[in-house]
């Protein structure tokens, strides 16, 4: 598990904690404040160990402080509830991330955890430094996001009684002619320009390159009225009478006024 995937890894938690709403536990369970707190605790306190691993310590990991529930309570209380508890899981997780990336090959140091789960000894002996991060944020964490969502309450919403229409556009990559430097720049201030013009006419809201995708360089969203009146317009694009760009268009719903667009948009990609 790399650092940006740990890290990433607390969005869903992060995301119960702020949107959902939540009852009360059974008898002898805990709150989603509480659950928040221990999590956030628990990064910390692990957190903490690794970075003492990195500078070459001898520690040990012990989650007593981190299922106390007077000082979860104390800690809930003083974080200012949900919002505030979400923003400490966000923080803590991005310092285990660091702590993790910072171990590097210490990964595999050996250190002696003991670890609680109310009365029963979960763990009482050795374990790697970095094993013990990767657990706590996989199914340590899956298991108190499952904890949360047995205290939501249950969500759910009606469908939108009208909608806005949008023609969704995907650039994609096609091979085109290798351009030298000057060409491309002067095909790239073009595509821009259509961009600039389609905006003016009032077609296109908004547009722009996407990162993390092999074929598809960027997203148009047009409002033209249909489809084929979209295609044409993306196919007006210099960068796309090039070759450059394939475009690929499909209509998306929106509930209406769900996107407001004030005065004339900037579209870039």
């Amino acid at each position: 598990m790399t650092s940006n995937n740990l890290d990433a890894a607390y969005a869903p938690f992060v995301a119960c904690l702020l949107g959902g709403r939540f009852g009360d536990p059974v008898a002898g369970g805990w709150t989603a404040e509480l659950v928040a707190a221990h999590v956030a605790r628990n990064n910390n306190l692990i957190a903490e160990t690794a970075e003492q691993v990195a500078a070459g310590a001898e520690v040990s990991y012990d989650n007593a402080t981190a299922i106390d529930e007077v000082q979860l309570a104390d800690y809930a209380d003083r974080a200012g509830g949900l919002p505030g508890l979400a923003a400490e899981v966000e923080r803590s997780a991005s310092r285990m991330a660091a702590a993790r990336e910072a171990l590097g090959d210490q990964a595999g140091t050996m250190i002696h955890a003991f670890i609680m789960d109310g009365s029963t000894v979960v763990q009482d002996g050795p374990v790697p430094i970095g094993a013990l991060i990767e657990g706590n944020a996989s199914f340590h964490l899956n298991m108190h996001l499952e904890q949360l969502k047995a205290l939501e309450q249950e969500t759910t919403a009606d469908p939108p009684s009208e909608f806005d229409s949008y023609q969704l556009v995907l650039l994609v990559r096609a091979d085109a002619p290798v351009l030298d430097e000057q060409a491309s720049t002067e095909l790239g201030r073009q595509h821009l320009g259509h961009f600039r013009k389609m905006s003016a006419a009032g077609f296109l809201r908004i547009a722009g390159p996407i990162g993390g995708d092999e074929e598809i360089a960027g997203i148009c969203l047009y409002q033209a009225g249909s489809e084929e009146r979209a295609l044409k317009l993306a196919e007006d694009d210099p960068a796309v009478r090039a070759g450059r760009f394939v475009p690929r268009v499909m209509t998306w719903w929106t509930a209406k006024g769900a996107l407001r667009w004030d005065g004339a948009q900037s579209a870039q990609s």
